[in-house]
């Protein structure tokens, strides 16, 4: 019987249209001890620690063709497309038979009708030097041997699933790779950020190739991306990577690896490694505080033109125990490689945005708790402007919608944030992703929650674009389908996961998207 994966790998592709983390001294051992575990539960309670990689399958549905009567992949006017899927459309033909996840060893190679994988959480990153090669990671099976990574050469029509991602030497890695990005720099070169118990992070210039990956490894173990903060060691979690040019040496690129410390506030963070291969992080500085109730939602955005790098992130300011919260999205700056982090004054940021915002729990669609924040900004290349999109909830309708701000140079060495405009009309969204073009078009990915058919929650993915600088927004709806699973009881679960990415050179944005109840897609056009 033909099974449906919980999630898919999806990059939508696009051309020059758009694409594209002191109490009292009388209390009783016991009682700190108490206070100390549910402060520890509270805590855990907001990360996405340990990721959630069940493999969700189930029969496929007459339903899945067409939700509730919506055709699940519409046509796209007005632009040529086609629809394309990674394990499908793959070199290996047989891909797809027996895909399972979470063994611990390689898959057999016959895989073509229950690929029953996790595939969750996934990173996109686009050669700069070659356009048309594209590298994706996810939660598509762990280290035992090598873990793999998906990379098309042709413009994401064809994929090869490659299993060449070897464990960092001297770390014992077995179940992970966890939380990972990866993003390319210059000189075909692309890093990747690993979560294990800590971080790592490594280097290649040929993703089909395992021997190519390079660690910086000192007496036989591998430095960890956090070896800066020891407090972190085991308590760091959502690494999220970039590679930008350096702000002094612009034929230099550095690797940023920001990460949230759970020591602490938990403590937002970003280790860089300056120019070497392999990488070495050489600074690790915190950018900014979170708080408890909500997953700090940490992100990078970076200024290729100015090597400026920018850190956001989510506080909770009223209300973190119940819902909606309260929630202050933040955004804070370097112009010095890391070294120092302070925007407008401010040595811990400035709030772009205050709204209320449902997450972690009630879950997306009764099925995905957001752990990995409800924000993500990206810059515009030709003059350095920042779209930061966030949650927003309407306290008429309830609706949990999307909102976006534009933040620009000041002309006195800050910034002014713009007036909040939507990306969305009434509906429940989630998970968004921006990005910007090289004509200035805005585009924002994410997802619509749209009810339930036969008990199954209803999802639909979304391209918002703007051409006036994010003040309005045309919607194309790209893909409806259903979740591989009916209303989860547990925590963790993550049927969409808490981060998606999209990115693009000069001619064009590529997009991953992760899907339940689809196989792995991919659009072009």
């Amino acid at each position: 019987m033909k099974r449906l994966t919980q999630v898919g790998l999806a990059v939508l592709i696009a051309g020059l249209v758009l694409l594209l983390k002191g109490s009292s001294p009388l209390v009783t051992t016991a009682t700190a001890q108490t206070q100390n575990k549910a402060q520890q539960q509270a805590k855990e309670s907001t990360r996405s620690a340990p990721p959630d990689t069940t493999p969700y399958t189930r029969p496929a549905l007459p339903e899945d063709s067409a939700p509730r009567g919506v055709r699940a992949i519409p046509l796209l006017p007005g632009v040529s497309s086609i629809i394309v899927d990674v394990v499908v459309n793959n070199t290996n033909p047989n891909l797809t038979n027996t895909d399972t996840f979470n063994d611990g060893e390689t898959s057999n190679p016959n895989l073509t009708n229950t690929d029953t994988f996790n595939d969750g959480e996934t990173s996109i990153a686009v050669n700069p030097a070659n356009i048309n090669e594209i590298v994706i990671t996810a939660f598509s099976e762990s280290w035992g041997a090598n873990a793999p990574l998906w990379q098309s050469t042709d413009g994401g029509n064809i994929w090869t699933k490659q299993f060449t991602i070897p464990a960092p030497p001297g770390v014992a890695a077995a179940g992970c790779p966890c939380d990972q990005a990866v993003d390319y720099g210059r000189n075909n070169q692309m890093s990747g950020t690993f979560l294990i118990s800590d971080i790592f992070s490594g280097t290649t210039t040929d993703p089909a190739s395992a021997a190519a990956w390079n660690w910086l490894v000192i007496a036989g173990v591998t430095q960890r991306t956090n070896h800066l903060v020891p407090s972190s060691f085991g308590d760091a979690d959502q690494p999220w990577l970039l590679v930008n040019r350096d702000p002094t040496t612009p034929t230099q690129d550095d690797v940023y690896a920001a990460y949230d410390d759970f020591s602490g506030g938990p403590d937002m963070r970003v280790a860089v490694s300056f120019g070497v291969d392999p990488p070495n992080f050489a600074v690790d500085n915190q950018s900014g505080t979170s708080t408890g109730g909500i997953n700090p939602g940490h992100r990078l955005a970076v200024d290729r033109q100015t090597g400026f790098v920018y850190s956001l992130f989510q506080r909770c300011v009223g209300n973190c125990g119940g819902d909606p919260k309260n929630i202050n999205y933040m955004l804070n700056r370097s112009t010095d490689g890391g070294a120092t982090w302070i925007l407008n004054g401010m040595p811990g940021g400035i709030i772009v945005a205050d709204a209320d915002s449902t997450q972690p729990q009630p879950k997306f669609g009764t099925v995905n708790a957001l752990l990995g924040g409800a924000d993500h900004a990206a810059v515009d290349p030709n003059n350095g402007d920042v779209y930061y999109v966030y949650g927003s909830r309407d306290a008429g309708t309830g609706n949990d919608r999307l909102a976006i701000r534009r933040i620009f140079d000041n002309g006195g060495g800050g910034v002014t944030v713009g007036p909040e405009n939507f990306v969305t009309g009434q509906v429940e969204a989630a998970i968004p992703s921006v990005a910007v073009a090289s004509n200035g078009i805005v585009g924002v990915f994410y997802y619509t929650f749209d009810g339930f058919s036969s008990g199954f929650p209803i999802f639909s993915a979304h391209l918002a674009q703007s051409s006036d600088q994010g003040v309005t927004f045309s919607d194309q709806m790209l893909e409806t389908f259903l979740s591989s699973t009916t209303q989860s009881s547990s925590e963790l679960a993550q049927h969409l996961h808490d981060l998606l990415q999209h990115q693009g050179p000069v001619r064009r944005q590529r997009r991953v998207q992760h899907r339940r109840g689809k196989r792995h897609r991919c659009c072009n056009w």
